[in-house]
């Protein structure tokens, strides 16, 4: 049986991984992916608007900070579905060398393809970076612009190929895993990371196991997934992962590991607003 724990302030950065949510729409054709990286069809059903999940980041015993995920608008946009989301990640205070407030924002479609994604990180006390992706339908490409500072004018632009593929932004990523985490399969996701094209690796399906959270006073049912990261993130995210996400329809990620350059860092789930929804008990 797994447990994560909670430790003192204190400490370095924080994951920026975070969770999106999505719901039942109508749904465009494919994307032209190769075979071998068609996914099962994802379970959209799990997804709620106005769901908020928050999860306690840590390294060892030393807490670092929040993640707060929310699926803010359902929506329809030319016969297409649209599923928008935003994630706020905060350092603790007191966290030596960290003063962490960032925002991502990302718009999925009903082919659990990226449309838009949007990052506001804090730089300084009162200056922040912006970072905007637009996936122009029928284009095959990325624009991506960026600023530093609250003047409106973008100072920087890139176009990327994308492919013919179906990406995954920073922040979607771990939600297309939440829509598959009922399959037994390994899916090899592409993902774009600011500049940058990569592939994750995901293995579905590893094992059922209880887990247990400090949130909830009982085991909770899971079904666990592990994988590889084929990109280096925010604070150096990169290499092996494990999650563990509720064996119900809600398939919520309660607990999961990941790496970073200080190491090994664990996130865990410490509260949510979910209507009529709690953590499914583990049953021996």
């Amino acid at each position: 049986m797994h447990r994560g724990k909670r430790g003192r302030l204190a400490g370095s950065a924080v994951l920026a991984v975070a969770i999106i949510a999505l719901c039942v729409g109508t749904t465009p054709p494919p994307c032209a992916v190769p075979q071998e990286h068609k996914p099962p069809a994802p379970n959209f059903l799990v997804f709620e608007k106005g769901e908020e999940l928050t999860y306690e980041v840590s390294y060892l015993a030393i807490r670092l900070g929040t993640i707060t995920t929310r699926c803010t608008a359902v929506d329809t946009v030319n016969g297409s579905a649209r599923y928008k989301t935003e994630c706020l990640i905060r350092s603790y205070r007191g966290i030596p060398f960290v003063n962490l407030l960032t925002i991502f924002q990302s718009t999925v479609d009903g082919r659990f393809a990226s449309v838009s994604f949007s990052t506001k990180e804090r730089v300084q006390d009162t200056l922040n970076k912006y970072i905007h992706y637009t996936f122009p339908a029928g284009r095959d490409v990325v624009y991506i612009s960026e600023r530093i500072g609250n003047d409106p004018i973008w100072d920087h632009y890139d176009t990327i190929p994308l492919e013919g593929k179906c990406w995954q932004d920073g922040l979607s990523l771990l939600f297309f895993a939440r829509a598959h985490a009922h399959h037994r399969y390994t899916a090899r996701v592409p993902v774009l990371i600011y500049h940058s094209k990569a592939f994750t690796t995901i293995r579905f399906g590893v094992k059922e196991e209880p887990m247990e959270i400090d949130a909830v006073d009982y085991p909770i049912a899971t079904r666990k997934l592990d994988g590889e990261t084929g990109f280096t993130g925010i604070f150096g995210l990169t290499g092996d992962f494990e999650g563990w996400f509720t064996r119900d329809r809600a398939s919520i990620p309660v607990f999961a590991k990941m790496h970073v350059i200080i190491g090994s860092i664990r996130i865990q789930l410490i509260s949510w607003k979910k209507p009529h929804w709690k953590p499914p008990r583990h049953v021996t």
